[in-house]
């Protein structure tokens, strides 16, 4: 079951938690007032009274709800669950004991007066109380209320003066009909001054999708999560009922499909009939369409729709009638009989036919079983699709047509494609859609499908196609490389042509992937082949990819700035042909070649600039769309530049693949920051992703680094030796990474040595260890060494092993830390490492005052980028070395920021409005709140603003 406690932290309703506690800050200090909570049934409105109430130290809380009793209600039963812990105090208003059974009750009088005393008791007793101290009157589900609760609630509410007191209403939006009884309360109310209204929208995509995962408690894949999330449309009690079910197995939830048909059986038969109808559309239905689907006449048919909207079963837009949420509609429509659906949907596949779209017709004729209409219909939409750059709809609407193929009689004919162009068109929009995994699988299906064909050239395109569609995966693997290769014999001996030349260029690429030791010149001699064949058969797309790699081989060959301006001239030849894909590889060039020369901000800006292009041509998913990003995210995690990467490698939108992809990168910068608990969340959630090279690679080395920090070195090692297979298993895996993962382990193991030798025992094997895990950090051929061994990634890494492998042989070297500081230069966050432990070898050998340089470099750098296990650390290192330095100011432990952030928190402000006054978004400011209470050890706001008081760190 998932987890409905309140243990689960309140998501998403920070600002409407923040009014709250403002408005109730302002009671406790004699401004009376009142929120009207509004929202749907289920969108978390008790919750969120439940956590201002948690938090209302020192205050009377008198809570009371209504009850679904039928219109005429329990007269003023809120008020008096609400006040029955009261008796003591009420005795003074005998009237009271109307409301509170135990009190004496008075003789009754006229019954307009009588209603006047129990008023104005009920209101002299809160006042009484409200004396005291600030008291707090929760009132929830107002929607309920009884004429006499709403006439008594507006008594008091007009009474706001200068009392100690909050009152908070709640009332369902959705239940308010436009004859509800409630609507008048809530226009007289809405006009006094100490009145006002929140509303709780549904949660975002984002934080339902966090909500969802806080309930699956890691046992839901997250791709099962999203579904969830998506399915809920932001709605909590739905996310719940969903969540349960997900873990059962079942689909709509029993529980939740009865709630929500309730609301639509309390209709008429006829609005009931309107509301079917509506459930087996795809979208707004128009009046004439539900008047043909229904068979109603004019009149019925507008009392009906009345009806429903009246009740908030369905919402009237400009164009027609659609459901008010969508598991509304999915319960009515999964309460439909199987005939019933039949019929519905054909009737709406012929209004489709006449004046519809072909999405539509193929949705329609599917459901009603009429599969030739479906198959040609799909195709049409897959076509419109494309045209529209929704690549995602396109390729649902390509695997419904393969889906039909064999269950339709001359399939060829009906559709006017063959399955081949089927197959590759899927492998295309599933490429362009960011589902890499789907578009290799049509890829192989288009090979198995081509060879039954005898048309070399077309064989050896799929061939082509299936071999860029695996790049993604990792361009590594031996099968792209088999793939280029089996192309080649079966186009070499043919004349030129545009296929000729795509595979003549593509085996320039795979050659230097897949073959140990290459000549850069042969391989350059065919790309000039490609470039030449790709000109006598008109296809500058072509052209200008072969342009691309030829800047690629002067990189290569230690020509940067050379590659540099090729790769550009490349990507504006790219973009004056439209070839996007072309100028995005470009680009990537180009960003690959400023990280090789040490400028990583041009870089970081390089790789922004793609992307966004990217985006903007509609590949933003696809593998050059996410290969740009996560550049740019690499660029900036070494950079230190934290916060702008954070919220970059969030991507709630992106397929799967390109999710977990973009995702993955945030795992090294959580661990830097000693966010160990999302380190381990995040591996959860992409568990089923690891599969592919880079996510693994990024998580195995972020597990490893966040359990090295925290002093569990065992199972930093095991998680090395898990990524360093992964990188062997590959045909040639990076060289930066295989360093980056070696220097984490042999680091590691270092660790452990020094804690064995302290402690008078031999390391000897964990040297021996040591020494064979730095052994698989060596590159396979020469030419890796001469593409990869240049860039900072791969030589800071490899300056950093040198030095812990001395570290590990008990001979730690303060020159071998020199060398690795300056190799890092540009590289920041991993200078400071380097930086750290080289204060810790020039300690060892005596030279303090070197040290102690080193530990303030690090000491301040480190708490200005917020990597508070380096700072943990390298304070350690102090406090061990005896380096303790004067004592702290605020500028010591507090960034600049961070001590504005708690200077208006100190005054009172809340999240949203610190962000207002430093130009910064809510989230940051939490962000930076956060990193405050962490540094001075706070559980709270208060606690934070105190502990920074008594040590000097506010004026």
């Amino acid at each position: 079951m998932p987890r409905l406690d309140t243990a689960i932290p309140l998501i998403g309703r920070a600002p409407e938690l923040d009014t709250l506690r403002a408005t109730l800050d302002r009671a406790r200090a004699g401004q009376a007032g009142a929120v009207l909570l509004a929202g749907d049934a289920g969108v978390g409105k008790s919750r969120l009274l439940g956590e201002l109430v948690a938090g209302a130290d020192g205050v009377t809380v008198l809570s009371g709800r209504c009850l679904d009793v039928g219109e005429a209600g329990l007269p003023y039963l809120p008020f008096a669950e609400a006040l029955g812990g009261q008796r003591a105090a009420a005795e003074q208003w005998p009237v009271l004991g109307r409301l509170l059974p135990g009190l004496t009750q008075p003789e009754p009088v006229d019954q307009a007066v009588e209603r006047l005393r129990l008023f104005d008791a009920v209101h002299a007793l809160l006042v009484e109380l409200a004396a005291r101290g600030p008291v707090l009157l929760a009132l929830e589900d107002l929607h309920w209320a009884d004429a006499s609760t709403r006439d008594l609630v507006l008594f008091l509410l007009s009474r706001l003066d200068t009392q100690r007191l909050l009152v908070v209403a709640t009332y369902r939006t959705d239940d308010l009909h436009r004859r509800h009884p409630l609507r008048p309360l809530l226009a007289e109310v809405s006009r006094l001054p100490a009145v006002a209204r929140v509303e709780l929208a549904p949660l975002g995509a984002a934080d339902t999708v966090a909500f969802v995962s806080a309930l699956a408690d890691g046992a839901l894949p997250d791709a099962t999560v999203r579904t969830v999330a998506e399915r809920s449309e932001g709605n909590p009690f739905f996310c719940e009922e969903l969540t349960a079910a997900v873990r059962r197995g079942a689909n709509l939830p029993d529980g939740l499909a009865e709630l929500l048909l309730a609301r639509v059986e309390r209709l008429s038969p006829e609005a009931q009939r309107v509301a079917r109808a509506v459930s087996g559309a795809t979208q707004l239905v128009a009046h004439a369409s539900l008047r043909t689907v229904c068979g109603l006449d004019e009149d019925t048919l507008e009392t009906a729709l009345r009806e429903a909207v009246l009740h908030n079963v369905l919402v009237a837009a400009e164009d027609g009638y659609a459901f008010r949420h969508a598991l509304l509609r999915e319960a009515v429509y999964d309460d439909l009989l199987p005939g019933e659906r039949v019929r519905l949907h054909a009737a709406f596949a012929r209004l489709a036919a006449e004046n519809g779209t072909a999405a539509a017709l193929a949705h329609h004729s599917f459901r009603s079983h009429d599969l030739p209409t479906a198959l040609a219909a799909s195709v049409r939409a897959a076509d419109q699709a494309a045209g529209m750059q929704a690549p995602g709809d396109a390729l649902h609407h390509l695997e419904q047509a393969l889906q039909l193929w064999e269950a339709v009689d001359e399939p060829e004919r009906i559709s006017g494609r063959d399955q081949l162009a089927l197959l590759r068109s899927a492998a295309a929009m599933a490429d362009t859609a960011g589902e890499a995994d789907r578009a290799v699988t049509y890829a192989r299906s288009a090979v198995t499908e081509a060879d039954l064909r005898d048309d070399p050239e077309l064989a050896a395109d799929t061939r082509h196609q299936l071999a860029i569609a695996l790049i993604p995966f990792d361009v590594h693997r031996g099968e792209v490389s088999k793939a280029v290769a089996e192309a080649w014999e079966l186009v070499r001996d043919r004349p030129a042509s545009v296929v000729r030349a795509r595979v003549l260029a593509l085996r320039a690429r795979a050659w230097v992937w897949g073959v140990p030791d290459v000549d850069v010149d042969e391989l350059r001699g065919h790309v000039q082949q490609a470039i030449a064949d790709a000109r006598a058969a008109g296809a500058p797309e072509v052209e200008a990819d072969g342009m691309v790699t030829l800047a690629a081989f002067e990189d290569w060959q230690g020509n940067v700035e050379l590659s540099t301006r090729l790769g550009l001239a490349a990507a504006e030849r790219a973009a004056e042909i439209g070839a996007v894909r072309v100028e995005l590889r470009a680009l990537h060039n180009v960003t690959c070649n400023l990280l090789v020369s040490g400028d990583l901000p041009g870089a970081a800006r390089m790789a922004a600039r793609a992307w966004q292009r990217a985006e903007r041509a509609g590949l933003g998913w696809s593998n050059v769309g996410v290969e740009a990003r996560t550049s740019e995210l690499f660029d900036l995690y070494v950079l230190g530049d934290w916060e702008t990467a954070l919220a970059r490698a969030e991507v709630p939108g992106a397929p799967r693949f390109a999710r977990a992809r973009v995702g993955s990168y945030s795992a090294p910068i959580l661990a830097a920051q000693g966010r160990f608990a999302e380190v381990e969340d995040l591996a959860a959630r992409l568990a089923d992703q690891r599969d592919d090279a880079r996510t693994g690679v990024l998580l195995g080395i972020a597990l490893a680094e966040a359990a090295q920090w925290q002093g569990d070195a065992e199972r930093a090692v095991a998680e090395i030796r898990t990524v360093i297979e992964r990188l062997h298993a590959l045909t040639r895996s990076s060289l930066a990474d295989l360093r980056w993962a070696v220097v984490t382990g042999v680091s590691a193991l270092a660790d452990l040595a020094e804690e064995v030798r302290r402690r008078g025992g031999d390391a000897g094997e964990l040297v021996a260890q040591g020494e064979e895990l730095a052994a698989a950090g060596e590159p396979v051929s020469s030419v890796q060494v001469r593409l990869e061994e240049r860039s900072p990634d791969t030589r800071v890494p490899t300056a950093r092993l040198a030095a812990e492998l001395n570290r590990l042989r008990g001979a730690d070297d303060p020159a071998a830390w020199a060398v690795a500081v300056e190799e890092a230069a540009p590289l920041p966050y991993w200078q400071l490492l380097a930086r750290w432990r080289w204060a810790a070898a020039l300690l060892a050998h005596g030279e303090r005052d070197a040290a102690a340089e080193q530990v303030q470099l690090v000491r301040d750098a480190a708490t200005e980028l917020g990597a508070e296990p380096l700072r943990s650390a390298v304070a350690d290192l102090a406090r061990r070395g005896r380096l303790t330095a004067a004592a702290a100011t605020a500028d010591d432990v507090l960034t600049p920021r961070e001590r504005s952030v708690l200077e208006l928190v100190a005054g009172g402000l809340t999240n949203r409005q610190v962000g207002e006054r430093l130009f910064i978004s809510e989230k940051t400011a939490s962000v930076h709140l956060s990193r405050v209470m962490a540094k001075l050890g706070a559980g709270s706001r208060a606690e934070a603003v105190s502990l920074a008081h008594q040590r000097g760190l506010l004026g």
